[in-house]
């Protein structure tokens, strides 16, 4: 997919940067359930940001897993 983006440094920067961004929003929720200031009525809120934060991630390491089987071939 590298291939065809006209700058692969930037497009990596951005995945590198969506994937701290999630790093980022996941310890924010850790924090704060670690402290208890999760009222009960957020709890489904902060489990769907979870999910999508993880999925956000999971998304770049296989992306860098890909890149790097490619890379290697």
């Amino acid at each position: 997919m590298t291939d065809s983006h006209p700058n692969p440094n930037q497009w990596w920067f951005h995945r590198r940067m969506m994937a701290y961004a999630s790093l980022l929003g996941l310890y924010v929720i850790l924090g704060q359930i670690i402290i208890g200031s999760i009222s009960a009525d957020i709890v489904p809120l902060a489990q769907t940001l979870a999910w999508v934060f993880s999925a956000n991630l999971l998304y770049y390491y296989c992306g860098n897993a890909v890149e790097a089987v490619k890379g290697k071939s």
